[in-house]
């Protein structure tokens, strides 16, 4: 294959994304996971140009969105790898660091850009949640040192106590929604529910 400039190599990920989606609608997981496997490729690709930082959420979304394929093909270790991947990713784009505290003077310095901003810090957070789900699952599947696993730069924040990953990640996960919605103007309870109901989870399935 021939060089293929930023743009095209856009386009590539747009059509890979969209049959991806097609395959999800009929519920065809390995062909979902196909197509995105390929978007996910040409994606790493644009992102590493560093044209514009939406490349870099396009990149998180698809992890996040491969983590749920392999949910449903059954793979929880792939799916635990691409929910850690789409955090690092969305991570690099959030100006609060994931630390609920920095969340109201991040909004408040964010001028015309607070809508931005704000799904920035919130897409942190939603998969910072899935994350922690998903360890829970992993722990469930291989036991309680099943995060001590040494890829994709190790378990998010450094934590391995599954107990931990919950009382830290999660918690943090819920109070930056509640964050939001007090200060922002684009986040809903339902954020917030979401969030608290995959925390609620991924305590129940570690105390099993």
């Amino acid at each position: 294959m021939g060089w293929r400039s930023i743009k095209g190599e856009r386009s590539v990920v747009t059509r890979a994304v969209r049959a991806g989606d097609q395959a999800i609608a009929g519920r065809q997981w390995a062909s979902g996971i196909r197509h995105y496997l390929k978007a996910n490729r040409h994606a790493v690709t644009v992102a590493a140009a560093g044209e514009s930082d939406q490349d870099q959420a396009v990149l998180g979304s698809i992890y996040y969105n491969l983590a749920e394929l392999h949910v449903m093909a059954g793979d929880v270790s792939m799916a635990w790898l691409c929910a850690l991947q789409a955090c690092q990713v969305y991570q690099a784009l959030d100006p609060s660091g994931g630390v609920p505290g920095r969340v109201e003077s991040c909004l408040r310095s964010a001028g015309p850009a607070v809508r931005k901003v704000e799904e920035r810090i919130g897409q942190t957070a939603d998969a910072r949640s899935r994350y922690v789900l998903l360890s829970a699952g992993l722990v469930r599947e291989f036991g309680p040192r099943a995060l001590r696993i040494d890829v994709g730069g190790g378990a998010l924040d450094g934590l391995t106590d599954p107990t931990e990953v919950v009382d830290r990640i999660g918690e943090s996960a819920i109070q930056t929604y509640r964050e939001l919605l007090r200060h922002g103007v684009r986040s809903t309870h339902d954020d917030v529910v979401r969030t608290e109901h995959r925390i609620t989870q991924a305590r129940a399935i570690i105390a099993a």
